[in-house]
């Protein structure tokens, strides 16, 4: 039956709101000492049920149903529209939530292979609260790899991208072989001069880490085989080697959301 609310007639519907689901959440011992995430996520079953619960309105119709439901009361239709101006001595625009960053050669294999992922997602699969709990696995079938190849995916750029990216892999190799038994793991990147002046005699004596002063040419598999051959060059060489995973390194870019934000607001981006 159509009711009345402050003046707004509301339409009720017997379906919704259905009761909202409590979200699974981990003990508060298990929370202790670490970062992993305190809510755990909705199995299947019942994220499809917590989906059908939307109203579907797909614009406000003014029917003020939202609103008549809502017990916390956050919807307030009796704020008035107004733009306000604020002033700042500074803006910062961060990147968000989306890690993007500049093309590479599609020959790496990149989107082709579920078993060629980039750094960024690297860095997650060996924090302790990623997705493997910090184990390093395989996307394609789940095992955990005997032989990870690291390469350069921008390799035309700048000595400070290449000094910087290349740092990041061999931190990013050291995570892996310390999570991980019996690991080997190949970085092949053009190693800049600073480079090799300030870590290279270091990362010499990494059990299980190999550096390659070369260039990757192109990833690809054997139609009917597992492991993965990476082409690479060294010394003026061209060799091919097979491994279970491949992380590519790539350039942090900027969205396209944040630069057209950047130039509304008339904000150069640092």
């Amino acid at each position: 039956m159509i009711y009345e609310k402050e003046k707004r007639y509301i339409i009720p519907f017997d379906d919704v709101p259905s009761p909202r689901a409590e979200m699974p959440e981990i003990s508060v011992d298990e929370r202790r000492g670490n970062f992993v995430e305190v809510e755990t996520g909705f199995p299947e079953d019942v994220a499809v049920r917590e989906a059908k619960r939307c109203l579907s309105c797909r614009r406000c119709l003014g029917c003020a149903l939202c609103w008549a439901e809502c017990k916390p009361e956050a919807i307030d239709f009796s704020i008035p529209d107004e733009e306000v101006d604020l002033e700042f001595d500074e803006a910062v625009l961060t990147k968000g939530q989306e890690n993007a960053f500049q093309s590479f050669p599609d020959n790496l294999g990149y989107g082709v292979y579920a078993d060629v992922i980039t750094d960024l997602q690297f860095e997650r699969m060996l924090s302790p609260a990623g997705p493997s709990d910090g184990l390093l696995v395989s996307p394609l079938n789940g095992d955990i790899p005997g032989r990870i190849a690291v390469v350069q995916g921008n390799v035309r750029e700048d000595e400070n991208h290449l000094l910087s990216s290349t740092v990041l892999g061999v931190n990013e190799a050291i995570l892996a072989l310390h999570n991980t038994d019996g690991l080997r793991v190949t970085l092949v990147s053009p190693l800049t001069e600073t480079f090799k002046e300030r870590f290279l005699d270091e990362i010499k004596n990494i059990s299980g880490l190999e550096l390659v002063d070369g260039e990757p040419k192109f990833v690809e598999r054997v139609e009917g085989g597992n492991p993965l051959s990476v082409t690479f060059s060294r010394n003026g060489n061209d060799e091919t080697e097979d491994f279970d995973l491949v992380v590519i390194l790539t350039k942090p870019d900027i969205s396209a959301e944040i630069r057209a934000l950047s130039r509304k607001l008339d904000q150069e981006i640092q």
